[in-house]
């Protein structure tokens, strides 16, 4: 508690002392031989220095560079107190530009401290209000003086925006993910529930969330797949997550979905079969054919592309659907297809679609 206090009352001291040098260093000019001999003076020893690189980098109304140039000396320095002044600089965030904020950032970035990440958190509200207030501030002024040339770079605002956000939230995804913390789960599932969030940042919340065994993740997956605008995009992680999470009504939403779009599927291809008909496409052709010999296909579709392929009165396409007559299953198609062939008139077809009948039943009859 007494190294605490001390560490406290140390900091407040160097503030104030930062506080009369940055006023009195305002006054002079400041070049980078002074920064380099206070460098050296503190590595001498002198602790003081270091308060003089403190306030050189803090003082506004230097250049950037040589500000600069004494933030990466304090830096460099890895003192407690220095390192302490960068994060309280990135708290305040008012005497900083964003050159230095970066060159505080990866310097923070080399160190261990759970400081730097409130210091870090404070300095995202800090200038999050500054930039706030100047942006309603531009515009007001935009607002009074827009004209119809400016549409085009607003829209753009609008979509880089847009983007910002979305970045935003993905960070944010992606931080709360590593988060040991029950209060984290219901902030990833309005993430993963708000429709109006990009999908991928969506479905990135939602492993997160499948990660931390929460129960709430099933019946958040279980409302997706219920939801047409997002079911096609869960769907696939929705299946290999089921057997961990065991939950009766996301498997039960599964079996819908698949239904559904085997449904959608069937559909398609139902009027995809009464279509292709009417064109004398090879490729078509082709489509109709794989159809027809598919033995996985419901029988009405393949009907139905054994009725249009019959237009076109092939011999080769006459052979290849005779071929299905070797299995038992497809006797059902041998009217159609005997119809096919006789409106061919070709004897060696007749022949083997005879052949292929008498082969198939007899084996039929042997088994």
């Amino acid at each position: 508690m007494k190294q605490i206090s001390k560490h406290v009352l140390l900091i407040l001291l160097v503030g104030i002392f930062v506080g009369s040098i940055v006023s009195c260093s305002s006054s002079g000019e400041v070049t980078q031989d002074m920064i380099k001999d206070s460098y050296n003076d503190y590595r001498d020893g002198k602790k003081k220095a270091l308060n003089n690189l403190i306030a050189y980098y803090r003082n506004p109304a230097l250049p950037v560079e040589i500000r600069k140039q004494a933030l990466l000396k304090v830096i460099e320095s890895n003192d407690p107190i220095g390192l302490q002044a960068v994060r309280n600089s990135l708290k305040d965030g008012s005497d900083l530009d964003y050159t230095l904020v970066q060159t505080s950032l990866q310097a923070l970035s080399k160190t261990s401290d759970p400081e730097n990440t409130r210091a870090i958190l404070q300095s995202m509200t800090s200038t999050r209000a500054g930039y706030i207030a100047v942006r309603d501030e531009m515009f007001t002024i935009i607002e009074d003086q827009v004209d119809a040339r400016s549409v085009a770079l607003i829209l753009k605002l609008y979509a880089e925006a847009q983007e910002d956000y979305s970045s935003f939230l993905q960070n944010l995804t992606l931080t709360l993910g590593k988060m040991d913390d029950a209060r984290v789960v219901p902030v990833l599932m309005s993430i993963a529930a708000n429709k109006k969030v990009d999908i991928g940042i969506r479905n990135l919340a939602v492993e997160i969330l499948a990660t931390k065994n929460d129960p709430a993740i099933a019946r958040l997956l279980a409302e997706m797949l219920n939801n047409p605008a997002t079911q096609n995009q869960v769907k696939t992680y929705a299946i290999s997550v089921m057997d961990e999470l065991k939950d009766e009504r996301l498997l039960s939403s599964l079996i819908d979905a698949l239904h559904d779009e085997q449904a959608t599927y069937y559909a398609m291809l139902d009027a995809i079969t009464r279509t292709l008909g009417n064109f004398d496409d090879p490729e078509l052709k082709m489509a109709m054919i794989k159809v027809a010999r598919d033995d996985e296909m419901p029988s009405r579709f393949r009907k139905r592309a054994i009725t249009s392929l019959a237009v076109y009165k092939d011999p080769e396409i006459a052979g290849q659907l005779i071929d299905i007559l070797g299995n038992p299953d497809n006797f059902i198609f041998y009217s159609d297809i005997r119809d096919l062939v006789e409106n061919i008139d070709d004897a060696d077809l007749q022949q083997k679609l005879q052949h292929v009948a008498r082969s198939t039943q007899a084996e039929w009859e042997r088994e």
